[in-house]
């Protein structure tokens, strides 16, 4: 098995939390400096692998806990 396959990724919960607060997706990533770009890839379905920054800055502005942000155990 090469490094990719066993590489997993993780579904945020991101779209659920964002929607229950009432933000689009171009509020949140001028609100936080990240890319709408990485915002997309982190609500698909396939899920993304962003930078451990990127997810500090999630959970610090949504005032979120990893758990939250992530329902699986990382």
């Amino acid at each position: 098995m090469n490094v990719e396959e066993s590489m997993e990724h993780y579904k945020s919960n991101l779209r659920e939390i964002r929607e229950r607060i009432g933000i689009s997706q171009d509020q949140l990533a001028s609100a936080t400096g990240i890319s709408r770009r990485t915002i997309i890839s982190m609500e698909s379905d396939e899920g993304a692998d962003p930078r451990l920054s990127t997810v500090k800055r999630l959970m610090t502005y949504l005032d979120v806990g990893l758990e939250d942000l992530y329902n699986q155990e990382i």
